[in-house]
């Protein structure tokens, strides 16, 4: 886990969710592929959707919109370039390799993999299904992150380029930011065993009424932790690896009228099978959520006083945070999260932090995550970067424009090549 504050990724998901209909408009052609209207949207709600993004007229609109599109067709030229080159191949150890790390990364955003889990199945998804709409995604990207490697290998920079570049825009170099390097060691609110039983047997109890007779919508209605209690837990019909497949094991083993019980990582489902064809069920659903009690929370906060003593006391941060860490990331290099700009903290974390000096440690406060105990290991004070003492980061950035520079020409040789049109109304 890392620190990420920002709105749920929901719009991670639109692209894939985002309804291609009859009247989605063609906004481009390249080559023998387009670009469709409801593809640029998602983009540009991407776009929006960022931390101190704020368009303020529709002419801005307009403008960013141009500029996305413009980069979508930048990204088809390569991807048309790519596919055409016979000696580059990405095998499909590779794509899964992305799909897992892609996937990874997506769950870091939420403060469980419950949470994850909950969101995907809001959008109508399912793990599964999320990695195959990765894939052929995830595959074009990797196809054209190898050949722009190919192209740019060449690419150097030489003392006297970096000179050159620091002299022409060291006016324009953004100053280096106030930044802090941090250690945590998390607390997650977990569900004891205790909590585990009395959810068990709670749903066993359901089960029970509704293998007697009770009439199953209602007992929904009344106990079921699962949204889709407003409607007496319908979840209408469903395929195998449309839902979870802990969930589907226990559904498509039962008869039409028959109940059971299936455990997922939401919780217990209390299981009413309407009816059955070949491979679809109609079921209906009771969802008790497994979530920590008011005691698990007690337990958690008293687990983080007691560490929090032990550090007042001399305690080491680094091997506490590897025995007690709940973040199996950073607990592995003894909780160390790494530099973050200050201005892009957020919250709690924010507050826990701007007191504190180098060496210093926070008392245990909450965030959505669970509760941390964090360490400044390092502050860095706003300054401007000089060759003296940034020669590497200057470098990158001369590197990097240099760069810029060689693909914006190759993309100006593919438009010759290829058929471009623009279609995106004035």
């Amino acid at each position: 886990m890392r620190f990420h504050f920002f709105t749920f990724l929901i719009l991670f998901f639109w692209g894939f969710a985002f309804p291609q209909e009859v009247l989605d408009r063609i906004v481009a052609v390249v080559g023998d592929k387009i670009i469709l209207e409801s593809e640029l949207e998602s983009q540009y709600l991407l776009y929006s959707s960022q931390p101190g993004t704020n368009i303020k007229d529709p002419q801005e609109e307009r403008r960013i919109k141009e500029r996305l599109l413009e980069q979508m067709i930048n990204d088809k030229l390569i991807l048309i370039r790519a596919e055409q080159d016979t000696l580059l191949e990405v095998t499909a150890e590779e794509v899964e390799n992305a799909v897992e790390q892609q996937i990874k990364s997506l769950k870091e955003q939420f403060p469980s993999e419950d949470a994850f889990t909950e969101e995907l199945l809001k959008e109508g998804l399912t793990e599964r299904e999320l990695k195959r709409k990765y894939r052929s995604q995830i595959k074009s990207q990797l196809l054209m992150e190898k050949l722009i490697s190919m192209k740019l290998s060449g690419v150097g920079i030489s003392s006297r380029e970096v000179r050159d570049f620091h002299q022409a825009y060291k006016d324009s170099i953004p100053e280096q930011e106030e930044a802090v390097r941090l250690s945590h060691i998390l607390f997650s609110f977990t569900p004891s065993t205790e909590t585990r039983d009395f959810l068990s047997q709670k749903a066993e109890v359901i089960l029970k009424r509704a293998e007697e007779g009770d009439d199953f919508a209602s007992l929904a209605g009344v106990y079921s932790d699962d949204p889709t209690r407003e409607r007496g837990g319908d979840l209408g019909f469903f395929k195998k690896g449309d839902l979870l497949p802990e969930f589907e094991r226990v559904a498509f083993s039962l008869d039409s009228g028959e109940v059971g019980l299936a455990e997922t990582n939401l919780g217990y489902h209390i299981i009413k099978v309407e009816r059955k064809t070949d491979s679809l069920v109609s079921a209906r659903h009771i969802l008790i959520s497994v979530r920590p009690s008011s005691e698990d929370s007690a337990r958690t906060w008293s687990e983080a006083d007691s560490v929090y003593q032990m550090l007042k006391a001399g305690g080491d941060f680094t091997g506490l945070a590897r025995e007690f860490s709940n973040d199996e990331e950073s607990k592995k290099v003894g909780g160390e999260l790494g530099w973050y700009p200050l201005k892009q903290l957020e919250g709690e974390l924010k507050d826990a932090i701007i007191p504190l000096k180098k060496g210093e440690i926070s008392r245990p406060f909450l965030t959505e995550f669970g509760i941390h105990i964090v360490k400044v290991l390092d502050r860095q004070s706003e300054r401007k970067i000089t060759l003296e003492d940034d020669w590497d980061t200057i470098k990158e950035m001369a590197k990097r424009k240099k760069t810029n520079q060689k693909v914006m020409e190759w993309l100006e040789k593919l438009k010759e090549k290829y058929y471009v049109e623009v279609r995106l109304e004035k």
